[in-house]
């Protein structure tokens, strides 16, 4: 079970611009020479940021990068893609020591990863649906939904068994369609474990996965271009499921008009 998220006393931790200064700085001072910081965020509730990490390999013509938690209590995802450092909130000078002895050549090598053609475009299409207020959604199971984080989801034993759906990003309840395609939904586990995708919860068991904008981003500026988006995806995925998400753009086209 995932540990109960900590109460900040506002003399330990307060998620200020100053503390985020010195928490960015303590982090990129103690990474090694061939790493950088590509994106972060802070989350708003807690002690806990997310650090997408970019290895640079001159002679590697695929880049790698690597997903870094700070955090001081557990990661409600299990078998997630990220290296975790648990630190005491606002002492950053040990987190500074910590994450020197931590990111060794062997560590970088173990939690870091390269994003391939499939991942590029399936990326790709979770900005286009966004673009069109359209998300992707999993059903969990009563047990996890019920507990709000305090029961862990297993992104290897959990994930893939939920019903997915594609549905309204602004409305859980409207327009959700099941879609079976077990490669794509492996992908948005991974993805979802690597802090590419963040979650929601919302009402009938549903989990809102929305796309991390300021990390898919920057991640797609140094991947490369996609042509031929959609003849990628009907490859990849088959037609079947290219022609649900179209249908639900076209679907979503309707529905604002509508109500314009």
């Amino acid at each position: 079970m995932a540990n109960r998220r900590t109460t900040h006393n506002p003399n330990q931790f307060v998620n200020t611009a100053d503390h985020r200064r010195q928490l960015q700085l303590a982090v990129q001072t103690a990474l090694p020479t061939n790493v950088h910081v590509l994106a972060r965020n802070f989350a708003r509730s807690s002690a806990s940021s997310y650090w997408l990490l970019m290895l640079d390999q001159p002679h590697q013509a695929i880049p790698r990068f690597l997903t870094l938690r700070i955090a001081d209590h557990t990661l409600w995802l299990a078998n997630h893609d990220q290296l975790t450092l648990t630190w005491q909130a606002g002492n950053f000078d040990a987190v500074q020591q910590q994450l020197r002895a931590r990111l060794t050549t062997k560590t970088l090598q173990a939690y870091s990863y390269q994003l391939t053609m499939t991942d590029i475009i399936t990326l790709r299409l979770l900005l286009h649906l966004e673009q069109h207020q359209l998300i992707w959604l999993v059903q969990l199971s009563p047990v996890i939904a019920k507990a709000y984080k305090n029961q862990q989801l297993d992104l290897q034993a959990d994930f893939p068994s939920a019903k997915l759906l594609l549905g309204n990003m602004n409305n859980s309840s409207l327009q959700l369609v099941p879609v079976k395609q077990a490669q794509f939904q492996a992908r948005l586990g991974r993805y979802f474990g690597r802090n590419l995708l963040f979650s929601q919860f919302t009402s009938h068991q549903l989990l809102r996965l929305l796309p991390t904008n300021q990390w898919i981003r920057p991640l797609l500026q140094v991947l490369p271009p996609t042509p031929h988006l959609e003849a990628q995806l009907a490859a990849t995925y088959g037609t079947s499921f290219v022609r649900v998400y179209v249908e639900a753009i076209r679907q979503q086209a309707r529905l604002q008009a509508v109500g314009s």
